[in-house]
């Protein structure tokens, strides 16, 4: 644990940087108060702290009054080690805003147990902040988990109502066309087959729906990740506009993943064509393949926390990038920024991913763009 040591006597810097190394502290000297008070305004502060009281340009007392009026959720661990022993000095020196108080001489014992003191505190703080973050983080999930099966309840319900009501008016449509259409009028025809269109496209968004809710039965089959991508960006060239540049590129000898292809090249097909209509349909979409060791993460949609070593798929654009407050929304069914959009796409993503072991991490800034990584654990594990 890093301690500050703020002494300006030299011998005694020397002391104290001595025994506390010896007693596994990694001690930083500050040769005043004002060079201590530089040091604590950096990130990754120490938070276990020695002060002299007397010291040029800012005293110990004064140094503690500037740490604690600054300090944030981490307050640090102050003791104030001072050749003052009187009753109203060690009120003054506690009231200041030290922890602990040792008045010179000092004995080794006394100021280890008392170090001792500090970590360990500080280690409670620590453990009582981790667990502060589980439990807000286990909340919010628990609640995104209500709020979209709620809204899965309702999107399936709602599409199992209009694909009774769609099934009858293209059945309808159909009929007409094949008994009457040598006998109806050419521009009634055209209406009917306008109808025909425009019900089979909304065929295709109650099955988005469907997706969304149900899922889909999913054809697992051992991969092989990098060759199965390139297929997908070869039929992606038929759909980008000619303004669209896929890059792609992946790691060597990456090990086989189980999954299906059909979903799969599905979700590399939603994420690019979200990229590109970030970019408005102008610039490059980089595509990857890499090893993730020892990955330290939250999943974007479930909240999952993931460990280990897993395979990424990432897809990244140079587009508007989204806030905060889109990425909360994303996954929701009808969620959309766009004025042309229909706001099914990252929820028939989140579909897809709900039921299987895939995850991913949303990175973006507005005005700079987005990075989306799907994470996949190899066929090994």
């Amino acid at each position: 644990m890093k301690l500050l040591i703020a002494e300006d006597d030299v011998t005694s810097q020397m002391i104290l940087e001595t025994v506390t190394r010896e007693w596994g502290y990694d001690p930083i000297i500050a040769e005043d108060g004002e060079v201590a008070w530089q040091i604590m305004q950096q990130e990754q502060a120490p938070q276990l702290l020695l002060l002299d009281w007397e010291m040029p340009n800012l005293s110990g007392i004064d140094l503690c009054q500037n740490i604690r009026k600054h300090e944030t959720d981490d307050p640090a661990f102050i003791i104030l080690l001072t050749s003052r022993s009187r009753t109203e000095d060690i009120v003054m020196g506690l009231e200041s805003g030290a922890n602990e108080y040792i008045a010179k001489p000092f004995d080794n014992a006394e100021l280890q147990a008392r170090l001792k003191v500090g970590k360990r505190m500080l280690d409670l703080q620590s453990e009582r902040k981790q667990a502060q973050k589980e439990k807000e983080r286990l909340q919010k999930k628990l609640e995104l988990t209500r709020k979209m099966e709620a809204l899965g309840q309702i999107t399936g319900s709602i599409a199992h109502d209009f694909n009774n009501i769609l099934g009858i008016t293209m059945g309808y449509t159909s009929m007409a066309l094949s008994r009457f259409g040598k006998d109806v009028p050419a521009k009634m025809k055209e209406y009917l087959e306008t109808a025909m269109e425009s019900s089979e496209r909304a065929k295709s968004l109650v099955a988005k729906m469907l997706t969304y809710t149900h899922g889909e039965e999913q054809e697992a089959a051992p991969l092989d990740f990098a060759s199965t991508i390139e297929s997908c960006i070869n039929n992606l060239h038929a759909m980008m506009p000619d303004t669209i540049e896929i890059s792609f590129k992946a790691e060597q000898d990456l090990p086989e993943i189980l999954f299906d292809p059909r979903n799969l090249e599905q979700l590399v097909v939603i994420l690019c064509e979200n990229a590109s209509d970030a970019m408005a349909g102008t610039g490059t979409i980089n595509i990857r393949l890499d090893w993730q060791h020892n990955i330290k993460a939250e999943c974007t949609d479930c909240q999952t926390l993931l460990e280990g070593d897993w395979i990424e798929l990432s897809i990244a654009d140079t587009g508007t990038g989204m806030s905060e407050e889109v990425i909360e929304h994303i996954f929701e069914p009808f969620y959309t920024t766009k004025s042309f959009g229909k706001g099914m796409g990252m929820a028939m993503l989140h579909g897809i991913l709900n039921r299987t072991d895939i995850h991913t991490i949303i990175e973006s800034t507005p005005e700079i763009g987005t990075k989306i990584s799907l994470l996949f654990q190899p066929t090994s594990s």
